[in-house]
């Protein structure tokens, strides 16, 4: 498959298998999105773009927040309701892009986690869930910026994963005017560094699941002779710590109360 937006309906099928819930990484996540969201019991949170309810259902367990997430995938949130046997959750099928059927004022934190390359229009989303916020209310962006990710091993394995990100994944400046310019204020952007795979293995067991959705934009053909490039890759060099290191930038707004 080549050109367009990845199809979720098959990465579905294997998006957790390919993202553990051990992944090394995620509890800093989740302590850190719980601090800087402010979450708690008595708040609610809205998970934009939830998917399989990876970080959804853990803040709101973790927390005892009223959590919402929201996904345009029928199976990505079809698995995240098989995860949620407690109805912990409501689950919503909906655009991040058009949040007309969530309620303005609503919320005390909106997430939004590796989204920015799948939304169109940044300034009109950013509008949207400055609407649905309550007054005083934080949102948070968990991003891979454009200068951030064109050294994963999605690119530098899969040259041809470039020139789709260079076009759709923005920098970190746009980000941060697009918030500013959408009303928010307190607009802060952390650096963070994280190891996102035990082992060069784990990295692999990701990349031939094909769940970057990057990865189902590229040719058959193209993504073969990539995977034998990383797979060889790894065989000369299984203790090379760099392919499991991900850069990723927290952002955080405020809008004013």
């Amino acid at each position: 498959m080549s050109g367009g937006r990845a199809d979720y309906s098959d990465i579905a099928q294997v998006y957790d298998a390919a993202r553990p819930s051990d992944s090394p990484h995620l509890e800093w996540w989740f302590e850190k999105i719980a601090e800087a969201g402010q979450l708690g019991p008595g708040k609610r949170l809205i998970d934009l773009g939830c998917g399989t309810g990876r970080w959804t259902l853990p803040l709101a367990e973790r927390t005892g927040c009223e959590a919402v997430g929201v996904d345009n995938s029928v199976e990505m949130l079809g698995k995240a309701r098989e995860k949620d046997a407690e109805n912990r959750v409501t689950w919503i099928e909906g655009d991040v892009e058009y949040l007309d059927v969530v309620e303005k004022e609503n919320f005390d934190c909106a997430l939004m986690s590796l989204m920015m390359h799948h939304v169109y229009d940044h300034l009109t989303t950013f509008r949207g869930v400055y609407r649905i916020l309550r007054f005083g209310g934080v949102f948070l962006i968990r991003q891979g910026t454009l200068e951030q990710i064109l050294n994963d091993a999605a690119h530098r394995f899969f040259p041809e994963t470039v020139s789709i990100d260079l076009a759709r994944t923005p920098l970190r400046c746009q980000i941060e005017g697009w918030l500013r310019r959408a009303g928010f204020e307190e607009v802060r952007a952390e650096l963070v560094r994280q190891t996102s795979y035990p082992s060069n293995e784990r990295l692999l067991t990701e990349l031939r699941l094909r769940v970057c959705s990057a990865l189902r934009m590229i040719s058959d053909e193209a993504f073969e002779a990539g995977l034998q490039r990383a797979e060889e890759y790894v065989a000369e060099h299984p203790e090379d710590e760099s392919l499991r290191q991900d850069l990723f930038t927290l952002f955080s707004a405020r809008k004013p109360a």
